[in-house]
């Protein structure tokens, strides 16, 4: 995605009210689902789609991996509010079994931003206007544990690069904005608080992805259930797609079993980054959440990133 640099971590509660916040539950042109990965056998990404407008739309897929390089794409058609169920393995007909990545589903049009086409015929896909009524929900099957669990996924509208004529062929720069995302404000103090849990019995995965490159060593500030505040360092590896374990961070004291990281997205990154960019260039979009599983729970909790 376009190359500003943030960067972000995640988890915890819907953050409700706040300027920015998430939206959940809408319809628009398009939408992300944020960590898809299958496995070739028992686990995959399932995702619901919903077409609400009144006539037929296609829908545009672009498989991103974790640092926004394009890997697949291809298109269907959805007829009026039609409701059509896919799986991640089955898009890919297989293919890129655990390799980890994200996707962007868009409407189609013959012109940018004009009312949806009823079919992927177009030589030159457009972007369709905000008339486009698709939402969708996401979840991850892993049938060796008798497991599933929510992937969020991320409403638009989707805003893309001017330069983007063909949502067929996107690329790393293509989107610049999703407004279900947290939207990155010049020279604003903004928080994003990561929910962690971690000890013999609990893992914790903390999913970041941003439309501009994270990748680095981050400072930030990390509290315990009982207000204790510490401050250390985490590094995401990947450039718009990270999901890593608190767990493994050395300056989480160990006694810090439970509680959330405050990271400012307004801080750049103390070593690692991509060379050239500008952190917090007001554009661009973040979205963050964790997964915790625990013997407790019996499955994987999905635990929305609280920011504001």
């Amino acid at each position: 995605m376009k190359k500003f640099a943030l960067s972000a971590i995640a988890a915890a509660a819907l953050f409700g009210g706040a300027a920015h916040a998430y939206t959940v539950g809408t319809f628009s042109n398009g939408l992300v689902v944020p960590n898809v990965i299958h496995n070739g056998s028992d686990e995959t990404t399932a995702v619901g789609l919903i077409n609400r407008s009144a006539t037929a739309v296609g829908v545009y897929w672009t498989f991103f991996n974790q640092n926004s390089g394009h890997e697949m794409d291809g298109c269907f058609v959805m007829t009026a509010n039609q409701y059509r169920p896919v799986t991640w393995q089955g898009l890919s007909t297989g293919r890129f079994a655990n390799t980890r990545g994200y996707l962007v589903l868009a409407v189609g049009a013959t012109t940018a931003g004009g009312a949806p086409a009823a079919n992927c015929d177009s030589v030159t896909p457009q972007l369709a206007g905000n008339t486009a009524q698709l939402a969708g929900n996401a979840f991850q099957v892993r049938q060796a544990q008798r497991d599933v669990a929510v992937v969020p996924v991320i409403d638009g509208p989707l805003t893309l690069n001017p330069g983007t004529t063909n949502i067929a062929r996107m690329n790393a720069d293509s989107l610049t904005n999703v407004a279900g995302a947290l939207t990155v404000v010049t020279g604003a103090t903004q928080e994003i608080l990561a929910r962690y849990a971690t000890d013999a019995a609990t893992t914790t995965r903390i999913t970041v992805w941003s439309t501009g490159s994270h990748r680095g060593t981050h400072t930030v500030d990390i509290y315990n259930d009982n207000q204790q505040r510490t401050s250390g360092n985490f590094a995401l590896a990947e450039d718009e797609l990270s999901w890593f374990d608190p767990g493994a961070m050395e300056s989480r004291p160990t006694g810090y079993t439970d509680g959330y990281i405050v990271w400012n997205p307004g801080v750049p990154a103390a070593s690692g980054a991509p060379t050239g960019t500008v952190l917090a260039s007001g554009s661009g979009s973040v979205f963050v959440y964790s997964t915790i599983e625990a013997s407790a729970f019996g499955a994987a909790q999905t635990l929305l990133g609280a920011h504001r």
